[in-house]
């Protein structure tokens, strides 16, 4: 009787732990949502040891607060969990895996902003809208010498 008590409560620990172990090993495959800087420790402050492009398949080792220490091929190192995605996310654009992927308008429309005829096409299908604010800021000119005085002062106009 304390024999099979103890076979059976070996075998549920085994199997609770093989359990665990999938559990554990599933979730640990990780992708990079966009490119990032693994660090040799957690903080942005930390020296840079590698920069991972976006989709670089990981292994999450543990996390710390906002930050994980992964595995990146052969390179160890911290990012920030905001970086990291269970899967893969793909943007090129294709008629494979579709429902996870950008369609070609989309990736022009993002990587190019809206043509002059796009855009005319957009506003007249939403006559309601207002654009007002948008033609204005896209009116407004920064030169060279204004971006270097913000930069320098942290104000418009420069010192005042």
């Amino acid at each position: 009787m304390k024999k099979a008590l103890h076979r059976t409560l070996a075998g549920i620990t085994m199997l609770g732990a093989c359990l665990f172990l999938a559990t554990t090993l599933a979730a640990s495959a990780m992708h990079t949502i966009q490119d990032a800087v693994l660090r040799d420790s957690p903080s942005f402050l930390g020296k840079a040891v590698e920069t991972l492009g976006s989709g670089t398949a990981i292994q999450l080792m543990h996390e710390e607060g906002a930050w994980a220490k992964v595995q990146a091929g052969s390179k160890q190192g911290w990012l920030p969990t905001s970086a990291l995605r269970a899967k893969s996310v793909s943007l090129g654009a294709g008629a494979s895996r579709a429902a996870v992927r950008a369609g070609s308008s989309e990736v022009a429309l993002a990587g190019k902003g809206f043509s002059q005829q796009t855009e005319a096409n957009y506003r007249a299908s939403q006559s309601g809208l207002d654009y007002a604010t948008v033609d204005m800021m896209e009116g407004f000119v920064v030169t060279p010498e204004d971006r270097e005085a913000f930069l320098r002062t942290g104000r418009e106009g420069g010192a005042r």
